[in-house]
């Protein structure tokens, strides 16, 4: 004998026992979910991105193509960022400090000093040699270092220790938070017409 059960009053409050044989399921949207993961992905890397040009400082491009120096001179430019490119390392120096070097194009590299060995705050030297005049050389960091907003800080000797020549050095502040120094120094023009002068990047303490 079968017993037959009224269908369930949608209004009343009674519960209603579940058939596991008849349910159905409603799979959960993944769009919102999935639209709020990808735009935290993008603002992510948007904020790397910017975190790392702002770490790096401004552009590497040289700004500064040519110098015109007292005597009439036109001295065309290298970047640093070729000419100096064996003292990088690791991310040293910086962009706005590199990026904001040159030195006179043909200048031919002698020597490559690691002062800092990896155990000191960065400290290194390119030594060139070039068909300039002392007096040229000197003439032409005067003009090109605040061009490149670099503060100039001391010209004159006694840069090199144990040496005659003459030298200029100069301070600015990097995007990596330290304060940079370079210092060049101009050796005296021999008989063949031919000038040596170093170029030196130092990372100055935090006290400084």
């Amino acid at each position: 004998m079968s017993s037959v059960y009224p269908e369930p009053d949608p209004s009343s409050e009674e519960a209603v026992a579940v058939d596991p044989d008849r349910r159905v399921f409603q799979p959960m949207s993944l769009r919102g979910p999935a639209m709020v993961v990808l735009g935290i992905a993008v603002f992510i890397l948007v904020a790397g991105v910017l975190a790392s040009a702002f770490a790096s400082g401004t552009s590497p491009t040289l700004s500064v193509h040519r110098i015109s120096l007292p005597d009439g001179t036109t001295v065309q430019l290298t970047p640093a960022t070729t000419a100096m490119r064996s003292i990088v390392s690791a991310g040293e120096p910086p962009a706005d400090i590199l990026g904001n070097m040159a030195v006179p194009t043909h200048s031919t590299v002698i020597r490559t000093v690691d002062t800092d060995q990896g155990a000191t705050q960065y400290d290194r030297t390119v030594y060139f040699e070039t068909g300039l005049a002392s007096d040229q050389v000197m003439d032409l960091y005067h003009a090109l270092l605040p061009r490149l907003g670099w503060s100039l800080l001391y010209s004159g000797g006694g840069l090199q220790r144990g040496g005659s020549g003459t030298g200029v050095l100069a301070k600015k502040g990097s995007g990596d938070s330290f304060y940079w120094e370079v210092g060049v120094v101009v050796s005296p023009t021999t008989s063949a017409g031919t000038t040596s002068f170093s170029v030196e990047l130092f990372e100055l303490p935090d006290d400084n």
